[in-house]
């Protein structure tokens, strides 16, 4: 429900507060007055594009605030949806710069202004003598099968299967298009892994390699130079042997002074050491390789390591290691990815499924609510003095799609001698605004709906006409928030609030006010409905008997 609406320098109005009631609010005032003022202040805090001058002093800002209820569903869904604070009471803001821009907010939060339309559109729905868009709306029409059937929450259950079915279907797509992709490049990814894994590399294997490389490059060097340790040590004048003959010569000594046996004994050192360098260069000599087939071999393997590495753009053998590694593991996640696939496309088909049986149920009980519905708009259309009316819906099987499977159009005849066309084809304005009364009434329970505005609904209708619809207004008010600017004191008598806008033609920048209308200004507003500017006492009589049988 709406509760309070907040204008500043905005179009013929300096500043207003108004407070909004349940029930029925009747807006009145003399053409011209600024009626309409109101509708386009609400259509503004709604989310509707600001077209024209707008602001009353163009170097000010202007302001609209619209206070609502935050509990309605509607408004908790919309919260949850668009990650926006809940607070109670929920206020929608629309900011006019002089510059031209325009901002919006939720609760002080800056939103989209396609978000705020989106949340206007939840909470208060505006029909004017020439807007019929709720009528021809399929969600609307589908919404009152659905309330008259009962299945409100198997709709709504219904609408959450699609959302899943389609965030199933468009990752499917995704899913897809990425094996496919992947599998476009596989072929090659299996070639280069292949290639790597053939081989059969080495953790640390360039090192090695290089230095193989250069052993067998310079075998004979290492040859002599080897060899020629081995000889200097243990040859017949190596060091060895004079080493052994210096210690014979003084062994005598150090058994006379302990300090030449400590040398002594340091000299034995020296020439176990010496000794085992020699058998170790011995041995070294013995692995140079001087095969020059063998040093081909490691060249091929060398040359075949950096050809790698040169494709691979890596510095050595463990650089090609960590590329196979990652290929194989590229490879692998491929097979997972169909794997994926076939788990989506039979999550996909389960949701399809389990969408079509629902959607058919659903679509029965429509059509089984059809008939009974028509029945009760027409015998509305009846009391509204339409006795000739012909109403029904004109049901079709679609596609599933958010609302299921049901392609629904009203169809509508006021004549007898006249089959039932599209309503908005054959319908004048007069009868539009009535059907529309009969509709939106049946719909009362259905919290789609939770305020109505009526801008001037009672077009193209007088005399007792005009009193039927004002009670079915005061009835639908019973039930939900209805707000309509209408220039019958027929209607205005059925209102729980009465709203008088006036214009003052004598201050200096001519300007507008709305203010709600007390006991006795009520019957004064009244007769001059009835009579003109110039009030009567018949006209004054009247007035106080319509309010008596409101």
């Amino acid at each position: 429900m709406l509760r309070r609406l907040y204008l500043r320098n905005f179009l013929l109005i300096e500043e207003l507060e108004l407070d909004l009631g349940p029930g029925l609010t009747v807006i009145t005032g003399e053409t011209g007055s600024g009626k309409s003022i109101l509708i386009g202040a609400l259509g503004l805090a709604m989310g509707e594009r600001a077209d024209g001058n707008l602001l009353r002093d163009p170097a000010r800002r202007c302001v609209i605030e619209l206070e609502v209820e935050a509990d309605q569903e509607a408004a908790v869904q919309w919260c949850a949806a668009n990650q926006v604070p809940r607070e109670e009471p929920m206020i929608l803001r629309r900011q006019l710069e002089p510059n031209g821009r325009s901002r919006a907010f939720v609760n002080d939060t800056p939103v989209r202004l396609e978000q705020l339309r989106d949340l206007g559109e939840r909470l208060v729905h505006v029909h004017s003598q020439h807007q019929t868009l709720l009528l021809q709306a399929p969600a609307f029409q589908l919404g009152l099968l659905d309330s008259a059937a009962g299945q409100e929450a198997e709709a709504r259950e219904y609408a959450g299967l699609f959302r899943a079915w389609q965030q199933a279907r468009r990752e499917l797509e995704l899913a897809v298009a990425q094996e496919a992709q992947a599998q476009g490049g596989r072929d090659y990814l299996e070639f280069q892994f292949e290639e790597l894994a053939a081989i059969g590399l080495v953790a640390g294997e360039q090192r090695e390699l290089e230095s193989a490389l250069a052993r067998a490059d310079h075998a004979e060097e290492l040859l002599a130079a080897l060899g020629g340790i081995e000889e200097g040590i243990q040859g017949e004048h190596g060091v060895t042997t004079l080493l052994a003959d210096i210690r014979q010569r003084a062994a005598k000594a150090g058994r006379v002074d302990p300090a030449v046996q400590t040398l002594l004994d340091r000299l034995q050192g020296s020439l176990i050491e010496l000794k085992d360098i020699a058998e170790e260069a011995g041995q070294q000599a013995g692995k140079v390789n001087t095969d020059p087939r063998e040093a081909e071999k490691l060249r091929e393997r060398y040359d075949l390591l950096a050809k790698l590495q040169h494709k691979h753009r890596v510095e050595d053998a463990d650089g090609l290691i960590a590329i196979r590694d990652d290929l194989g593991r590229r490879i692998a996640n491929m097979g997972s990815l169909a794997e994926q696939v076939k788990a989506l496309q039979l999550r996909e088909q389960e949701l399809w499924k389990e969408l079509n049986g629902r959607a058919m149920s659903i679509s029965a009980a429509r059509t089984k609510a059809a008939g009974p519905l028509a029945g009760q708009v027409q015998s509305l259309l009846v009391e509204l003095g339409m006795p000739h009316a012909e109403f029904r819906f004109r049901m079709e099987r679609t596609e599933p799609g958010p609302a299921g499977v049901d392609a629904v159009r009203a169809l509508f005849s006021a004549n007898k001698d006249r089959a039932p066309e599209p309503l908005d084809k054959v319908a004048s304005g007069g009868e539009l605004s009535r059907v529309m009364l009969a509709l939106i009434s049946l719909a009362a329970a259905s919290k789609e709906l939770p305020t109505v505005v009526f801008d001037e609904i009672d077009t193209g209708v007088s005399g007792e006409t005009a009193h039927r619809i004002g009670a079915l207004l005061a009835r639908m008010g019973r039930q939900r928030q209805l707000l309509a600017i209408s220039h019958l004191p027929q209607i205005a008598s059925k209102a729980d609030t009465h709203l008088l806008v006036t214009k003052d033609h004598e201050a200096e920048h001519v300007q507008s006010d709305i203010r709600p209308l007390k006991a006795e200004e009520r019957v004064e507003a009244l007769a001059r409905m009835l009579s003109g500017k110039k009030t009567t006492k018949a006209a004054l009589e009247n007035a106080r008997e319509l309010l008596k049988s409101r």
